[in-house]
């Protein structure tokens, strides 16, 4: 089963995250909560939770102040939800979307199926466009890198990396603080971003670099991070040790000669990363990507789109991945 909570109302009307099998998300106006609305001051710090698991899709009140609603209707203790249903919390509105047919499709999250197949995160009947129905553009960045840009609301960031991940491996660098949850897994086994500060400050301060293969969570870190500046998706063949090391180094800024302080590059921020990789010198770029195929980014500036970044190749990548170059457009070194 699969859900898809919609905000549909308020400051954060359009953001969407995904729910998989087993997985609880909490809605509120603070950090604690993992879908965070701010800006809505009738809801409380942390206000209602969603749970999908084999069964269905339940919602629980988490003894808010002004209580939830669901169709109009305030409910108490554990009530299950239909697909259409229109979730109240405060003065935010959301709707709420359930594919029930993946419950017994077979997919396995992080190993999609092939498009347009009963299981497929893109089949038709999920209400999203076929990869071959998405088109991209195209253009030369000053940095010498190639970036296609696409619409997010056609085909989200995460089932973008998911069909780029069946051809190469997928790595995420997260910042939990700005995501407002603890990274998961086993602390002493985190690969930070930043291993040069003390273990409490790494884990309060420095974003980690996960493989998709190590969490199940891998797509709905996508989602929830789109808008945040909080995840850049990398993709590259090489093993995560190596991968790990050569983010380690490039984000290390080293001072003059005789001077001990230092700074971070912060290529693991999506603001950052997106505008380096467009407009950087070309060979601060190369060193930067050596090893790394693509870069999906979100932009700042433009929070409806998509960004991948990388040398002329990544429009096959997307090509292979079942995407279309749009009208006019033709690729450059079809094999």
């Amino acid at each position: 089963m699969r859900v898809i909570l919609e905000v549909i109302s308020g400051a954060t009307a359009g953001r969407k995250v995904r729910l998989t099998a087993d997985q609880e998300l909490r809605v509120g106006r603070t950090e604690w909560a993992d879908l965070a609305v701010p800006h809505d001051s009738l809801m409380s710090g942390v206000h209602f939770a969603l749970r999908s698991d084999s069964s269905g899709c339940y919602l629980t009140d988490l003894g808010s102040s002004n209580g939830t609603l669901v169709n109009g209707q305030p409910v108490s203790g554990r009530t299950r939800l239909r697909a259409g249903d229109e979730i109240r919390a405060g003065e935010t509105r959301f709707a709420v979307s359930i594919d029930e047919e993946s419950r017994t499709s077979g997919a396995v999250l992080g190993e999609p199926t092939r498009p347009g197949s009963a299981g497929g995160r893109l089949a038709g009947d999920s209400g999203l466009p076929r990869p071959q129905d998405v088109r991209f553009s195209m253009e030369a960045c000053s940095s010498g890198l190639t970036l296609c840009r696409g619409n997010a609301g056609q085909l989200p960031p995460d089932e973008l990396a998911g069909l780029i991940a069946r051809q190469l491996p997928l790595y995420l660098m997260v910042d939990f603080r700005k995501l407002g949850s603890p990274p998961p897994g086993d602390a002493a086994q985190r690969m930070y971003l930043f291993p040069w500060l003390p273990p409490a400050a790494a884990a309060a301060a420095s974003p980690v670099i996960l493989a998709s293969q190590e969490t199940s969570e891998w797509k709905s870190l996508i989602t929830q991070g789109w808008g945040s500046d909080a995840v850049v998706c990398l993709f590259s063949r090489q093993d995560k040790p190596t991968v790990v090391e050569h983010l380690r180094n490039a984000v290390r800024v080293k001072g003059k000669r005789g001077d001990l302080s230092g700074g971070v590059l912060g290529i693991c921020w999506p603001s950052v990363m997106a505008m380096l990789l467009a407009h950087g010198a070309p060979a601060l770029v190369r060193r930067l990507l050596t090893g790394i195929d693509a870069v999906l980014v979100e932009l700042p500036d433009l929070p409806d789109t998509w960004q991948v970044y990388g040398e002329s190749a990544v429009t096959q990548l997307l090509e292979k991945s079942g995407l279309m170059p749009q009208d006019g457009q033709p690729t450059t070194n079809n094999p």
